[in-house]
């Protein structure tokens, strides 16, 4: 007990806030790719020929990019800034797990909003759109906000724990973005797609 808490009082805070990062990325993605089908046939369900294929791209386009991009940046700048506050006892670690969760929440409101925006263009939002942008990008957004500060200290203990995240991250993170490719139509159907 006593060797766990020393350790815990000496990891330095950047490795504590990619330990965030890597764990949120990896749990995002692996939840994601739990409710990509089901939330691409509520697209499909909702939509016929070009319109499903292009619903369904946006909803894989917005997931890669928040895995990519969103989830990473956030689950570093985030984490460090809980992490530094439970350092300095600004806050208690459940606090700073529940300001954690609170702010991943709004994350992936913010973008099932983003992907209903952009596929309705401002036009009436249907049940199925709804419902594909909770499955595809709301629930794993959640789940990752909740779940990533109990994995933290784990991850962050060793570095060959550390190591093994990050790879799996990375794998996520290219695994999403395969996705994406292997929605695309082909070539001359693109401008129908993008409403060219």
């Amino acid at each position: 007990m006593a060797t766990l808490v020393a350790s815990k009082a000496v990891q330095p805070l950047a490795t504590r806030a990619l330990a965030s990062a890597v764990s949120y990325v990896v749990i995002y993605g692996v939840t994601f790719a739990f409710f990509a089908p089901p939330a691409t046939q509520m697209v499909a369900s909702g939509h016929a020929g070009l319109d499903a294929a292009s619903v369904s791209f946006a909803l894989l386009l917005m997931a890669a990019l928040t895995v990519t991009f969103g989830a990473t940046t956030f689950g570093y700048l985030v984490g460090w800034r809980v992490e530094s506050d439970v350092r300095q006892l600004r806050m208690s670690q459940t606090r700073g797990s529940v300001e954690f969760a609170s702010l991943g929440t709004l994350l992936a409101l913010a973008t099932a909003g983003v992907f209903l925006l952009i596929v309705t263009g401002g036009t009436g939002i249907t049940l199925s759109l709804t419902g594909a942008a909770t499955l595809g990008l709301v629930v794993p957004g959640m789940v990752a906000a909740l779940c990533t500060r109990s994995v933290v200290e784990h991850v962050a203990a060793a570095k060959r724990d550390m190591l093994a995240t990050s790879l799996s991250a990375l794998v996520v993170i290219v695994l999403v973005n395969y996705l994406i490719v292997g929605s695309l139509p082909p070539l001359a159907e693109l401008p129908q797609l993008f409403g060219l």
